[in-house]
């Protein structure tokens, strides 16, 4: 694949206002002809960039190329956008249609001590009386009735990507609008309220993710986490036991 901010539009409707070079337009399309280059289509929108401003300027620039034996090969390979929370270009992610199963292990989450309601949880748990002859005893059941707590609880709160996509949806719908007309002030508000959360759902998955990949070195504030789910990812596979 070659994908990249290229700077260039494939047409002059490439833009919400007119501009561009004719010639600009007819050298790139010349040169993905002579690659023989295959694009992949973005999905639902017109405009990967936007200058961020209250009448925005958007254009087309970034692109997604493949090859027409990746075309054959994987014939439902889709580009699907996504909100754009921080960056002024839109991130999109390329979807084939595969998946590793994930495993129903019980296990603690960093980012939990991070909610509201956690610490009452635990020392209201903690704190309920247990029958037992010793403190050996008293303890391991003191902690298997906080996991069986915790793995009910953290099933309302765990699904950071269903939250993710649910935020996103609807930073999409304001990002197309945007497309057809200026935002009035409540929308632009609420949209700016919006990356926000965004960007704190996303720092738990980050956290998410690190912790599945145990390491020295992190780059905070990354806020896609594609190291560390492909690291976690790669991990997984190599323990993963397909036969006997």
């Amino acid at each position: 694949m070659l994908i990249g901010d290229f700077n260039f539009y494939r047409s002059l409707t490439d833009r919400n206002r007119p501009g561009g070079d004719i010639n600009d337009v007819f050298i790139f399309n010349e040169l993905i002809s002579h690659l023989g280059l295959q694009e992949i289509p973005l999905k639902d929108r017109k405009y990967t960039w936007s200058n961020m401003q209250q009448e925005p300027l958007l254009e087309q620039i970034g692109w997604y190329f493949t090859s027409t034996n990746w075309i054959s090969q994987y014939p439902n390979t889709l580009l699907l956008p996504l909100s754009k929370p921080t960056s002024d270009h839109i991130p999109c992610t390329v979807q084939i249609d595969t998946m590793i199963p994930k495993a129903n292990v019980f296990r603690f989450e960093n980012f939990w001590v991070d909610q509201p309601d956690f610490m009452n949880l635990v020392k209201s748990t903690w704190d309920s009386e247990i029958r037992a002859t010793n403190s050996v005893t008293k303890l391991t059941a003191k902690l298997k009735m906080l996991r069986k707590v915790l793995k009910k609880w953290s099933k309302g709160i765990s699904k950071i990507n269903n939250l993710i996509q649910q935020c996103n949806e609807v930073l999409s719908v304001l990002d197309k609008l945007e497309e057809q007309m200026t935002l009035f002030i409540r929308e632009s508000n609420f949209r700016t309220i919006l990356k926000k959360h965004i960007l704190s759902l996303l720092k738990f998955k980050h956290e998410y993710w690190r912790k599945r990949y145990t390491i020295r070195w992190t780059k905070f504030g990354d806020e896609s986490t594609k190291f560390f789910h492909v690291a976690a990812t790669e991990r997984y596979r190599q323990n993963t036991i397909t036969s006997l």
